[in-house]
């Protein structure tokens, strides 16, 4: 290599070196705390922070409480939690028909043929929208803090 390009080059290069180590590296937090539905301790669920443009962190809610690690800064949290109905809710006919032909299709596929060994067709989610699916919750994870969130939902 002549020596006036080497002299170009290597700054450059060490540069871009550098410069992808700091600028997509995210730090992670602990988190923990304790989930309420109607003042009472959510006996299983899943609590799940995002932090825009990245992967969500979600963690298990076990007789209220739940901990774990997520990603530091503003947090969209939503919670999922599900019980036992009466009956399974009503589909329409093309959602049945759709069912139908899948578990034929995979009839006979074995372990890959069928729903996930702990789906429940009679268990319904009971957390409302706005903590669940369309969940606007913000919590600001901190670096070196407690985090120790208290989640109270009220069904209105």
């Amino acid at each position: 290599m002549n020596r006036p390009l080497g002299l170009v080059l290597l700054p450059l290069l060490i540069a871009a070196v550098v410069g992808c180590e700091k600028g997509e590296k995210q730090s992670y937090a602990n988190v923990s705390g304790t989930v309420t539905f109607n003042g009472q301790p959510i006996d299983k669920g899943q609590i799940t922070f995002a932090l825009e443009g990245r992967p969500p962190s979600s963690m298990d809610i076990v007789d209220g409480k739940f901990s774990g690690q997520a990603m530091v800064g503003s947090n969209r949290v939503s919670v999922s939690a599900k019980k036992k109905s009466g009956a399974a809710p009503a589909l329409n006919k093309d959602a049945e028909n759709q069912i139908k032909g899948y578990q034929e299709r995979m009839r006979g596929k074995g372990e890959f043929g069928g729903p996930p060994a702990d789906y429940d067709p009679q268990a319904v989610e009971y957390i409302p929208p706005e903590w669940g699916t369309q969940s606007k919750q913000m919590r600001v994870v901190e670096a070196g803090a407690a985090n120790d969130f208290k989640i109270e939902i009220v069904k209105k």
